[in-house]
């Protein structure tokens, strides 16, 4: 009986030992951040609007590549165009925007990214009344060291 005792002590004390002397492969990030500088219109005919709305101004884009040993590896890119204006062209209306958006996309060389927002006058309650924008993204990465290398992109309307 004590035999066996020491058998499954020695045992158990390798599987513990092998257990803390291996780490677990585990995720690892890769983060890169651009700002591009955009621009493009939204006609009348598209918006409802009575007339054409210019928009200027930046977008942050951060892309985090994750690669997991267990899955293939994957983007998550946050877009912020906040700071994006746009303004009217006969009546020189100011607009805002919620542009803001959160993607998980898989990873690869290239990646095109469309995503909508809604913009609004500057004035109190206008959010009420916004109508929608297209920002287009193409987005470059370096596959070796999976940072992002190039951004281009506009504005426009579906």
């Amino acid at each position: 009986m004590n035999m066996f005792r020491g058998a499954f002590l020695s045992l158990l004390a390798g599987m513990v030992g092998t257990m803390l002397a291996v780490p677990a492969a585990s995720a690892q990030t890769t983060v890169s951040s651009f700002t591009l500088q955009v621009e493009g219109t939204a006609p009348a005919v598209k918006t409802g609007l009575p007339e054409t709305v210019k928009f200027d101004g930046p977008v942050v884009i951060t892309a985090t590549v994750v690669t997991d040993p267990g899955l293939p590896p994957g983007v998550v890119l946050s877009i912020d165009g906040r700071g994006v204006r746009g303004r009217g062209l006969k009546t020189g209306t100011v607009y805002d925007n919620e542009a803001e958006a959160n993607l998980t996309r898989p990873f690869g060389p290239t990646d095109h990214v469309e995503t909508t927002f809604a913009f609004f006058e500057n004035a109190a309650g206008s959010f009420m009344n916004a109508k929608g924008a297209l920002l287009t993204l193409n987005l470059t990465y370096d596959t070796t060291t999976m940072a992002l290398t190039k951004v281009t992109g506009d504005i426009g309307t579906l």
